[in-house]
């Protein structure tokens, strides 16, 4: 599978991301649902309420993050077609044994590439190891 990442010069900021077929919708400033993982190993991760899993991506490099029982926080940035998401600080519920926030947390921490297509945003994890795909609600 090919995917497409086109980015507009870091001008114009992280924000820049387009689609094939003109401009996907903004990365910043909008919550994003996760719909769930599939690795390349034929194996998936898809949460039963996207709802408690969420990223939020702010305009100045900052992200919050709903992993299922926790609030999470750290820092984000977009360059030359490659996004770093890194985690710094979370509370430490513990959530239900059929939770997958660790898989989550970990899953954005990999994050390495974004791309949108049907509106989506979808980001690559390295080695083509899977794709993490996330709805607006």
């Amino acid at each position: 599978m090919v995917f497409l990442v086109i980015t507009v010069g870091c001008a114009f900021g992280p924000s820049s991301l387009v689609q094939a077929g003109g401009p996907g919708p903004e990365l910043t400033g909008m919550e994003w649902m996760w719909a769930g993982t599939k690795y390349s190993n034929d194996t998936e991760a898809s949460p039963t309420d996207p709802s408690h899993y969420t990223l939020t991506l702010s305009e100045d490099g900052t992200i919050v993050v709903r992993a299922d029982c926790n609030m999470a926080g750290g820092t984000w940035k977009e360059e030359n077609g490659r996004i770093t998401i890194t985690v710094t600080h979370s509370t430490r519920a513990m959530c239900p044994p059929e939770s997958l926030d660790s898989v989550f947390l970990k899953d954005l921490a990999r994050a390495a590439i974004p791309f949108f297509r049907n509106g989506n945003l979808y980001l690559d994890l390295p080695y083509d190891s899977g794709t993490m795909r996330f709805a607006r609600p």
